[in-house]
């Protein structure tokens, strides 16, 4: 059963699906710019017996509030915090998807007492390394769709192109949706945290395992790249997943979920 809720953290509001019983192992799930806590559904029911499943609508999406002023990875870690306190929980395995992944790793890199294991699934890595014309460039671009287009049609121009090729219709109407959800006041202030942010940097400092999970198919954390950044960290693990691209926990939700118990399962 999928339990959902709303808890006062860092001034706001942030609204919340759990599944599972309290006293199993926490895992917080952490969606990217196209999706929100509902984006999870597959994992609420088939990982409920085996841990305590958050996903969280991150700040500015879905029914949570967003964060004031221009939040950065940190910040947005802060909101995991405080919605982690109010829930009681005191330690939890991270999976990071997408642009969350320097969210994930923000919070485990500040508190390395309180994050078990990272996963950074279809990790997108910033802007932060690029020359700064280049940085500018790539928000601008993001920012400026979105804005031109509107979130239905920024949705139906990128979301099919982000799945596996022949992905069924039923499924690409179902990302498309959920990127279609998007607030100007989540979606914005997310890209502009990307400006600023590097992955390489924050995953360095992470002191919990780490496993990288890539799609196959993914056009914009390619496979390579994210096992190039799980071979700079000391022990980390990687997992290509066939047959899906950004969004393997919606296309092979069986194989995310193995994934996820090879790279948790010992810390549990």
């Amino acid at each position: 059963m999928v339990r959902a809720g709303t808890a006062a953290a860092g001034g706001g509001r942030i609204a919340y699906r759990e599944s599972g019983d309290e006293a199993l192992p926490a895992l917080a799930l952490l969606h990217g710019l196209g999706g929100a806590a509902a984006m999870w559904r597959r994992q609420y029911a088939s990982l409920a017996g085996r841990y305590r499943v958050i996903g969280w609508d991150m700040p500015g999406y879905g029914g949570s509030d967003p964060l004031p002023g221009t939040p950065g990875p940190g910040d947005y870690a802060d909101a995991l915090a405080a919605l982690l306190d109010a829930l009681g929980v005191a330690r939890a395995l991270l999976v990071g998807q997408s642009a969350a992944a320097l969210i994930a790793a923000a919070f485990a890199r500040a508190r390395p007492g309180r994050a078990s294991g990272v996963v950074l699934a279809h990790p997108l890595f910033g802007f932060g390394a690029l020359a700064p014309g280049e940085r500018e460039a790539a928000v601008a671009e993001r920012t400026g769709a979105f804005l031109r287009l509107g979130p239905r049609g920024f949705a139906e121009d990128r979301g099919p192109r982000l799945l596996a090729p022949g992905a069924p219709a039923a499924l690409v109407a179902e990302v498309v949706a959920a990127m279609a959800a998007a607030r100007p006041e989540g979606y914005l202030p997310a890209v502009a945290m990307m400006g600023g942010a590097d992955l390489a940097v924050e995953a360095a400092g992470i002191a919990a395992p780490v496993h990288a999970i890539a799609g196959a198919e993914d056009p914009l954390a390619p496979p390579e790249r994210c096992r190039c950044l799980a071979e700079s960290l000391p022990g980390a693990g990687f997992t290509v997943i066939e047959g899906a691209g950004h969004y393997a926990a919606l296309e092979r939700p069986e194989a995310f979920d193995s994934a996820l118990a090879g790279a948790f399962g010992q810390l549990e």
